[in-house]
């Protein structure tokens, strides 16, 4: 199990919550999913390992953290 914080963004890159969860590997996309079902004024949300954004996921899915 690793330690992801989920990090939602209204529009204007608000942070609107913040959820700090251990989950498998693969199973950060689900959770970044169903917060985005429970916080309507996210419009993306963050997906955190460390100190490494390693995903965005918005309501259309994932897609890999940019690089620096």
């Amino acid at each position: 199990m690793e330690t992801y914080t989920f990090v939602c963004l209204a529009q204007n890159q608000i942070a609107t919550a913040v959820d700090v969860q251990p989950l498998a590997p693969d199973a950060f996309r689900g959770h970044a999913l169903s917060l985005l079902r429970e916080h309507a004024s996210a419009a993306t949300v963050e997906v955190w390992r460390d100190e490494t954004v390693i995903a965005v996921v918005d309501r259309g899915g994932v897609r890999p953290a940019r690089d620096p």
